[in-house]
């Protein structure tokens, strides 16, 4: 209301639940959790969401003909985006993306270095929820991503990790690429030689925000390499957390 912002909800247009089977039907098919959609609750969502947008479009295509006494003119083509640029729309468009999914742990540690990963283990804080998650300040763990092919300049590293309000720790991602472009990101590799940095970043898990969501870190890199290294470190937190729980989900190469 302070912004004027409109809020749709779903739930107002099941009004009245009273009907016991109605309730059952949200708690089992609408809702994932006590407070998260389904896939299907959130296309319902998006379905109304959709609705109300052509039904604004429609009113304000009527009060501009009722003002100006004249038809809308319709653009022949799409405007450029507004919140993105045309590098990051390309990027999403004609990148190949390599992608890690760190929920699960056969899959994920096939990307792993060995005798990287203490203090870091495959396991869900939440039922049904796993990831990869460090609660230990100083554990660090070292991830080979194969990079696929792209004719563009700039890449794009996307980390999908947990943000909460309570027990988050701070994480620092540190990028490198090999020295030789057609080199292998293997263990002894990455022993002998580290290569170049190409980029860092830290991110801060913990959020005054009263909600635990998935959100993605984005770092921009260039790099002509077939591969490259993230090495991920739990930093101490300033002042110090008595909980420092860092969970990575999954990882995403444009």
């Amino acid at each position: 209301q302070y912004y004027d912002v409109p809020q749709l909800s779903v739930l107002n247009a099941l009004q009245p639940l009273t009907d016991v089977k109605k309730r059952q039907w949200l708690k089992t098919t609408y809702f994932a959790d006590a407070h998260h959609p389904t896939q299907l609750g959130h296309m319902m969502a998006a379905q109304v969401l959709g609705f109300w947008l052509k039904e604004e479009e429609t009113w304000s295509e009527r009060d501009t003909v009722e003002h100006s006494g004249s038809q809308p003119s319709i653009p022949e083509s799409l405007p450029s985006p507004l919140a993105l640029s045309q590098d990051m729309a390309d990027l999403y468009e004609l990148a190949n993306t390599t992608h890690i999914d760190l929920r699960n742990g056969t899959t994920a540690q096939a990307f792993i270095l060995e005798a990287s990963t203490e203090g870091w283990n495959f396991a869900a804080d939440v039922p049904g929820k796993p990831g990869l998650i460090s609660t230990q300040v100083g554990s660090k763990l070292v991830v080979a991503v194969p990079l696929k092919t792209s004719q563009l300049k700039t890449r794009a590293l996307n980390i999908g990790l947990l943000k909460s309000y309570a027990n988050m720790g701070v994480v620092e991602m540190s990028l490198f690429s090999p020295p030789n472009a057609q080199q292998h990101c293997s263990s002894a590799a990455f022993a002998h030689d580290h290569g170049h940095a190409v980029g860092k970043m830290h991110v801060d898990c913990l959020w005054s925000a009263k909600a635990s969501v998935y959100d993605v870190a984005q770092l921009k890199f260039s790099s002509h390499a077939t591969c490259v290294w993230i090495v991920f470190e739990v930093l101490p937190s300033t002042p110090p957390r008595p909980s420092n729980k860092v969970k990575l989900i999954d990882i995403n190469v444009l």
